[in-house]
C-alpha cells in the first residue's frame, strides 16, 4: 500500500485559535496520536440556543474499549441556561462527534477519520474518501474553534449560545453544513448509533470511504434543569430456542433427581 504519497495532505487540518483564558476542546487538527475529544452538542431550534460540552474523552481512549458503558451528568450553569429555555415540544436536535485527523503511518488508517452519532444504524450515503472526510472534519473544527480558545485540553468546558452570538452550533445543521452525507443529529429521547466514517486503502489512493459501526448507542434525556447523556452497548437477547432448551434440561435434571430420592 502507498500511505505517504497522500499522508501530508490528508493529515493536514489547520485550525487557527485566539484569545486565552477559557480552556478548549482538543481539535481533530492537533498533531497528536489520541485524536480530538468528543463533543456533545444540542442545539434548541425553537427557542434558537445551543449548548455544547467538551466530554474529555479521546477518540484513543474511546477505542480502547469501545464497549465500555459511558455516563455524563449535564447539570452545570450553562446546561441549566439551555434546560430553563425548553418547553416541551420544542425543536431539539443534539449529537456527539469528533475525529482523528492522522494519517501518517500505516497504523493510523484504522483509526483515521470522523466519529458521529447518526440516526440511521447504517447511513446510505457516506463521504465518499479521505477528502470528503477531511472536509467534514473541517468544518467539526471550525465548530469548534468558534465555542473554545486554546488553553489546556484537561479542562472540559460548555458553552450556552443564542442566535447572534459566535459559537451559536444551529448554524452547522444537522450535517455540518451538508459536509456529512446523512443526519448525525437526532430528537432527544432517541438512540442514536455511533459511527466511523474511514478510507480503503488497498489501492494507496485514499478514494474509497467505508462505515464501521459500533455496538454501542448514544442517547441524551433531559429531566427539569438536569440532562443525562449515556452511551450504552445493548445485550443481544438469547434466542427463544435457547430457553426452551435451558427449561427442558431443567427439567429433565429435575426427573432424575426425584428418581434418585425414591430409590
Amino acid at each position: 500500500m502507498k500511505i505517504l504519497a497522500k499522508s501530508v495532505a490528508v493529515a493536514a487540518i489547520a485550525m487557527s485559535m485566539t484569545g486565552v483564558a477559557e480552556a478548549r476542546i482538543q481539535a481533530i487538527g492537533d498533531a497528536t496520536a489520541d485524536g480530538s475529544e468528543l463533543l456533545l452538542n444540542v442545539v434548541n431550534y425553537t427557542a434558537q440556543n445551543s449548548y455544547t460540552l467538551d466530554l474529555g474523552v479521546t477518540i484513543a481512549q474511546f477505542l480502547a474499549n469501545p464497549s465500555q458503558p459511558l455516563s455524563f451528568a449535564l447539570n452545570d450553569n450553562n446546561f441549566q441556561s439551555f434546560a430553563s429555555a425548553y418547553t416541551a415540544g420544542d425543536n431539539v436536535t443534539w449529537g456527539v462527534s469528533g475525529g482523528h485527523g492522522l494519517l501518517n503511518e500505516e497504523t493510523d488508517l484504522p483509526i483515521f477519520g470522523f466519529y458521529t452519532t447518526s440516526v440511521t444504524n447504517a447511513p446510505a450515503a457516506i463521504d465518499d474518501n479521505a477528502a470528503d472526510i477531511s472536509n467534514t472534519m473541517g468544518k467539526w473544527n471550525g465548530l469548534v474553534s468558534a465555542i473554545q480558545t486554546q488553553d489546556a485540553n484537561a479542562n472540559n468546558l460548555s458553552t450556552f449560545k443564542t442566535v447572534g452570538q459566535l459559537g451559536y452550533t444551529a448554524v452547522y445543521g444537522n450535517d455540518f453544513q451538508t459536509a456529512l452525507p446523512f443526519v448525525a443529529q437526532g430528537q432527544l429521547g432517541a438512540a442514536l448509533a455511533f459511527v466511523h466514517e474511514k478510507v480503503n486503502a488497498e489501492d494507496g489512493l485514499f478514494d474509497t470511504g467505508e462505515l464501521e459501526v459500533f455496538a454501542g448507542s448514544w442517547k441524551l434525556d433531559l429531566t427539569g434543569n438536569t440532562g443525562s447523556l449515556t452511551y450504552t452497548t445493548s445485550t443481544v437477547p438469547l434466542p427463544g430456542a435457547v430457553w426452551m432448551f435451558g427449561a427442558a434440561l431443567m427439567g429433565m435434571l429435575g426427573v432424575g433427581r426425584r428418581k434418585v430420592i425414591a430409590a
